[in-house]
């Protein structure tokens, strides 16, 4: 007996050093800090075009000594940097995680309104009320939260609200961004920290309008531009955000310019000191939005010396940004990853002028047009109660009232559509959810892009090259291709130097990151790991 005891005590006490011995070993592979970069309006092609102007520590570190994925797609419809975003960090797309676009048409009060509008919270610094409540799913930033509940440490900093929302998730410390009105970073209450003491310094201490107070002008002589060899009469450029006298508002010339990544890169390397993130062995997180547009770009074009000049300054606001972290924490301890947006690399203007087919859908004109159709068959009528994001919505109140057909009715609404110059397919609502794992992609895309909450009646697509514009004809959505893609790449801890050319998604990269945290996946996560990032030797 006494033997028998013995043994058990010796097998016991074995299971619990290898278990002392896993939990180490685990906590020693995980990355202590995760920095995430998001580029609004980044291309692979300005990238390729731009690399050997950069310098070797910024996206030439990323790209050439990090792991370069240049085949992940996004298998959504274009709708704005929100649903991006929100696809990237929960794994999903917006059939489950409810994030359809920046905006979306409300049934209820017949608007439309933000995404991230919540009327229940406060603002921290602004008038906006947003929070992430429209958000219906964990990200891997709430996972990571949630798996070391108040020992892990989370931020998110972005030009744009619904950019800072969607990175921050549910269960950030604190996020912020640059307030339209006031201009300084501002932040909501839904989040527990309120602003952080890093952007209220920031405000309080005037080094924000220090920043924003600087001209932007070319960063080297405008001779040895990309864009001088395209216009031999090229000119210098500058911008002053606060120019009371510019067409455009402070904050729009703002958002769009080098001050605003400066802004963005000061404030992410503040928070990492004072919150100390990456210096324990339970890992933190940082997502960060930057931007490549410019305040007055020919719409996705490279050929102008502001866009590269934004370039080639965001690419030494990441080197900083790199050094800073490998000083204080060590690259070897921290994992980056980067992605971009939805984008289109020509306007249709520009492919009509190579005589390639293109145009601009007009939502508005069509509408009243297809109203009109409906009143000579129902009768005199608002039938179109709204329209958004290529989402129909029909009077559902009088199609009930005269006891007319609702799916009758929109297979009309969606036959008549099909007659639109630029429109390529209508799909009625009914038919729409019902073709899950359809074989036609550009089904599957639409279907991912729609919510139950907020889905029209029927649903449009537009022909390659066709670009959809609002009642002020400014255009509405980023990319029209049949598939867009975007640049990936990983660096840093666990990461070997490698070009990855399998296909992916872009919600293959939060269960890349989970796993390499070893943490749960988000909940509506319909992606997987990237194997070559995830399977060790």
């Amino acid at each position: 007996m006494k033997l028998f005891f013995k043994n058990l005590f010796l097998t016991f006490a074995l299971l619990f050093c290898i278990g002392r011995v896993y939990a180490q070993s685990t906590a020693t592979e995980r990355p202590r800090l995760v920095v995430g970069i998001m580029i609004d309006g980044l291309q692979q092609s300005h990238l390729e075009k731009m690399m050997n102007s950069f310098d070797p520590g910024g996206f030439k570190l990323l790209v050439q000594q990090g792991a370069k994925l240049s085949n992940v797609s996004y298998n959504i419809v274009s709708a704005g940097n929100a649903a991006d975003i929100a696809s990237v960090v929960t794994g999903s797309v917006p059939f489950y995680n409810g994030v359809v676009g920046n905006r979306f048409y409300n049934r209820l009060s017949d608007k439309v309104q933000s995404i991230i509008a919540d009327d229940q919270e406060i603002g921290i610094g602004t008038s906006e009320t947003v929070s992430a409540h429209n958000l219906l799913s964990s990200t891997v930033l709430d996972e990571l939260m949630m798996s070391f509940p108040g020992r892990a440490k989370s931020y998110a900093v972005a030009i744009q609200p619904e950019d800072a929302i969607m990175l921050g998730g549910h269960t950030a410390g604190s996020v912020a961004w640059i307030d339209d009105v006031f201009l300084k970073w501002v932040t909501t209450g839904y989040y527990r920290e309120g602003l952080n003491r890093a952007a209220d310094e920031m405000n309080v201490n005037g080094e924000f309008r220090n920043i924003i107070g600087t001209s932007w002008q070319p960063l080297y002589a405008i001779s040895t531009y990309q864009a001088a060899s395209k216009n031999k009469n090229i000119e210098a450029f500058s911008y002053r955000p606060t120019d009371k006298k510019s067409k455009q508002t402070s904050a729009t010339i703002l958002k769009n310019t080098p001050a605003a990544n400066r802004l963005v890169a000061e404030l992410g390397y503040k928070i990492i000191e004072q919150e100390q993130l990456g210096t324990d062995d339970v890992p933190d997180m940082l997502m960060l939005q930057f931007t490549v547009r410019t305040p007055n770009e020919k719409l996705f074009s490279l050929h102008s010396a502001e866009k590269e000049d934004l370039y080639l300054r965001l690419d030494k606001e990441i080197q900083i940004l790199i050094r800073q972290i490998e000083a204080k924490i060590g690259v070897d301890k921290t994992l980056f990853f980067m992605f971009g947006n939805q984008t289109d690399q020509h306007s249709p203007t520009e492919l009509g002028e190579n005589n390639i087919p293109a145009g601009y859908f007009s939502a508005n004109r069509s509408m009243s047009l297809v109203n009109t159709y409906l009143m000579a068959l129902y009768g005199q009528e608002r039938w179109i109660t709204g329209y958004y994001g290529k989402n129909i919505f029909l009077n559902k109140q009088k199609i009930e009232e005269k006891k007319l057909n609702l799916r009758e009715m929109q297979q009309t609404v969606a036959d008549f559509m099909h007659e639109f110059e630029g429109v390529h397919s209508a799909y009625p609502v009914s038919q729409l959810l019902n073709m899950g794992g359809s074989s036609n992609s550009e089904v599957n895309r639409l279907r991912n892009s729609v919510h139950k909450n907020s889905v029209g009646d029927v649903v449009i697509s537009l022909m390659p090259g066709w670009l959809e514009v609002d009642e002020k004809l400014n255009p509405v959505g980023e990319s029209n291709a049949i598939v867009s893609y975007s640049p990936v790449c990983f660096y840093g801890k666990n990461i070997k130097a490698q070009q990855i050319s399998t296909p992916y998604r872009m919600s293959d990269i939060a269960p890349t990151i989970s796993r390499l945290l070893n943490i749960p996946l988000p909940n509506a996560c319909i992606g997987n790991p990237i194997v070559e990032l995830t399977t060790m030797p």
